[in-house]
């Protein structure tokens, strides 16, 4: 399953890298509907973090703050994927997702100094989901599934129980 993991993480980047070279490259405009009224292209230069967090904010040092939240998330998530137990299957897909997207994003940003995103969901005029990529919806669904895996996923067996299973 551990390798599962970085496959999937593997795939989740590659995705991510190959669809934001994909619009920044692509000739049709920068912003365009794909079904009126609810999904569009939009490409924008995020400089912030999720939902244009500190996209404003002004400091030589907001790159390298990024980029080391950006690095310690990753070894964090590679800590978890070498200490999960083997049987924890929802618990290695969310991880996936999570380095995927992660180091598609930091990879953005260590290229550009923004993170292109690109995927805008709307309702009409009245409802806009802030603009996202690939990389931003692999960590969302990520998170979703950790917790998800917290409150409905299989309980851990008592440690008394483990050592009368060893013997």
């Amino acid at each position: 399953m551990r390798l599962f993991s970085l496959l999937l993480g593997g795939f989740v980047l590659a995705a991510d890298l190959f669809t934001k070279w994909w619009v920044s490259t692509s000739s049709f405009p920068r912003s365009r509907a794909v079904i009126d009224g609810f999904f569009m292209i939009d490409y924008v230069q995020n400089e912030g973090i999720a939902f244009g967090l500190f996209h404003s904010l002004q400091s030589s040092w907001k790159p390298v703050i990024l980029s080391a939240m950006a690095l310690a998330a990753v070894a964090i998530v590679l800590i978890y994927i070498w200490r999960t137990p083997a049987r924890a299957r929802v618990l290695f897909i969310a991880l996936g997702l999570l380095l995927g997207g992660i180091l598609g994003n930091f990879v953005d940003r260590l290229r550009h100094g923004y993170v292109v995103d690109f995927l805008k969901l709307h309702w009409q005029d009245a409802f806009a989901w802030p603009t996202f990529n690939i990389a931003d919806a692999a960590i969302t669904v990520g998170v979703i599934l950790i917790i998800y895996d917290s409150f409905f996923g299989p309980a851990d067996e008592p440690e008394a129980e483990k050592v009368l299973a060893d013997d």
